[in-house]
C-alpha cells in the first residue's frame, strides 16, 4: 500500500488547502442586530450603500457632519460599525478631543497595528485613528457605555425612546 500523503502532497500546491488560508472575519449577527438597534435609538443612520463600497479595501465610513455611519459588506461588521461610529462619536460629541488616554491605546494595540497606524495615517491624525480601533475592540455594552458617557454633555447622540 503506497502512502496516502506524499500523493496528496503535490496537490497542496495546485488545490488550496483551508488551514492555509487566511482567517476571514466574520460578523458577530447579536453584536450587530444591538449596535444597529443602539444606533437607530440615538437618531443614527446605520447603511450599506455607498459608491465607496466598491473600493476593494473599504470596510466603512463616517460621512462626517453627519448622522450617517456606512458599513460595507465585508469583514466583521459589528467591529466596522464600532470603530466608524467612534468617528461619529469624536466629530459630534468630543469635537474631535481625545477620549482615551494615550497610555489606554499603547496597552491595547500590538506593535504591528501601531506600525500599520503610522504608515496609514496623517501624524495628526494617528489618536483619532488608534482610538477608534481601540474602542471598536470593547464588548457591545461597553461600547454603548463610552458612547454614552461621552455624548452625555450633548444632544447630539441621546438614546431616545423607542
Amino acid at each position: 500500500m503506497i502512502p496516502a500523503i506524499p500523493l496528496l502532497l503535490p496537490l497542496a500546491f495546485v488545490i488550496p488547502i483551508p488551514f492555509f488560508r487566511p482567517v476571514l472575519e466574520h460578523t458577530n449577527q447579536g453584536a450587530w442586530d444591538e449596535l444597529v438597534a443602539a444606533f437607530t435609538l440615538r437618531g443614527v443612520s446605520v447603511s450599506g450603500d455607498h459608491p465607496r463600497c466598491r473600493e476593494r479595501d473599504l470596510y466603512g465610513l463616517y460621512v462626517r457632519g453627519s448622522r450617517r455611519v456606512v458599513v460595507c459588506d465585508r469583514g466583521d461588521r459589528s467591529n466596522t460599525l464600532r470603530h466608524e461610529g467612534w468617528h461619529l462619536v469624536q466629530s459630534l460629541c468630543l469635537g474631535d478631543r481625545q477620549w482615551l488616554e494615550p497610555a489606554v491605546i499603547e496597552r491595547r494595540l500590538s506593535r504591528e497595528e501601531r506600525s500599520e497606524l503610522r504608515l496609514l495615517s496623517q501624524p495628526e491624525r494617528w489618536h483619532r485613528e488608534a482610538e477608534a480601533r481601540t474602542i471598536a475592540r470593547f464588548s457591545v455594552k461597553d461600547y454603548l457605555q463610552e458612547m454614552d458617557k461621552a455624548c452625555a454633555n450633548t444632544s447630539s447622540l441621546r438614546q431616545r425612546e423607542p
